[in-house]
């Protein structure tokens, strides 16, 4: 995963230095750098996005639905370390669930960020995800997601 963000981000900068080059001007070249930097961090969001929302479609036709159980749950505030030195607020959930295959307990855990202005969301999914109550997830072969609306965190995509 982070070899293909490196990749990405190396691409939007030679992207970001070829138009500039083709530009001629030296505002461009002087601003090629933290112009491709951000829309290269927006543009790897957009692809994290579509990933999941593929995953969760695929996951959604050719997985097993089953029912998993809350066994812990955790909202914390994570002060001034999101964009800007916002508040960010991390829902932190881990599931069991007995897998359909082979009948064993497996767990899942997943995490979910929400910036200040979201902090109600927050605590909305933490309320709705408290510890003992019942979520939906969808179990692949050798996967599993909580079937909720919300993308877990990039490093939970997978």
């Amino acid at each position: 995963m982070a070899a293909g963000a490196v990749a990405f981000m190396v691409g939007a900068l030679n992207v970001g230095f070829a138009v500039a080059e083709r530009l001629g001007s030296p505002v461009a070249m002087a601003l090629v750098l933290p112009v491709s930097v951000v829309l290269g961090v927006l543009g790897w969001m957009l692809v994290l996005n579509g990933a999941w929302r593929v995953r969760r479609w695929y996951l959604r036709r050719t997985g097993v639905r089953a029912v998993a159980e809350v066994i812990e749950s955790e909202l914390r505030c994570k002060n001034n370390q999101g964009p800007l030195n916002f508040d960010l607020w991390r829902v932190r959930v881990e599931v069991r669930f007995r897998h359909p295959d082979s009948g064993a307990d497996a767990q899942v855990g997943k995490q979910y960020f929400y910036s200040q202005f979201r902090a109600g969301r927050a605590g909305d999914l933490a309320e709705r995800l408290s510890v003992g109550s019942t979520v939906p997830v969808l179990i692949g072969k050798n996967a599993a997601m909580v079937d909720i609306a919300k993308r877990p965190v990039w490093t939970d995509i997978w």
